[in-house]
């Protein structure tokens, strides 16, 4: 039986492989960033997102966590997928708010692409928020963060399941964790 895969898939699977790739020359980012980079490849899959919203999913943390440049993504996948890593990469601002408000206005600027990518990561991170360490004491700056972003997002996708289902486990969360 010859199986020819779709176009996607392969696609998915050569980010997937720069993904690890970057990830096992240097990270910076102490949460499993291969298995993060594919599930949020996979749920914007799901949602049926177009190839390179699905391809910037799997590669939106390398350019800020490894030593990947934003030009290797462009020459492997083309500039439609490297500006929208390069529009949900952090700028190197010290003030956590402010880099954070830069952040939102490149991405609510960029519309829904950089805005649903975002919106599946900030699903995902809920995961990690129980692994945090000192998690009392960045408590304050986590939560400012989640609902910073959340009020950001709420006019755009504010009717998604994917953004009913990150408030509801933001919520559940939060409770257990100020407990």
């Amino acid at each position: 039986m010859q199986i020819h895969p779709r176009k996607i898939d392969q696609q998915m699977e050569k980010a997937i492989t720069m993904l690890a790739h970057c990830v096992n020359e240097e990270c910076r980012n102490e949460k499993p960033l291969i298995l993060h980079g594919i599930r949020i490849g996979f749920k914007l899959a799901e949602l049926e997102e177009p190839e390179e919203v699905v391809v910037a999913g799997i590669l939106h943390d390398v350019v800020e966590d490894t030593n990947c440049k934003i030009e290797e993504i462009e020459k492997e996948f083309g500039p439609k997928v490297a500006q929208i890593v390069s529009v949900v990469t952090q700028e190197k601002e010290e003030d956590y708010k402010k880099r954070w408000q830069i952040l939102m206005d490149k991405i609510i600027k960029n519309g829904h692409p950089a805005m649903i990518l975002k919106l599946a990561d900030l699903n995902d991170n809920l995961n990690y928020l129980p692994l945090v360490k000192n998690l009392k004491e960045k408590l304050d700056s986590i939560q400012w963060k989640n609902n910073f972003a959340m009020s950001q997002l709420e006019p755009y996708l504010g009717e998604t399941e994917l953004f009913k289902r990150y408030r509801e486990g933001y919520r559940k969360i939060f409770e257990r964790l100020a407990k």
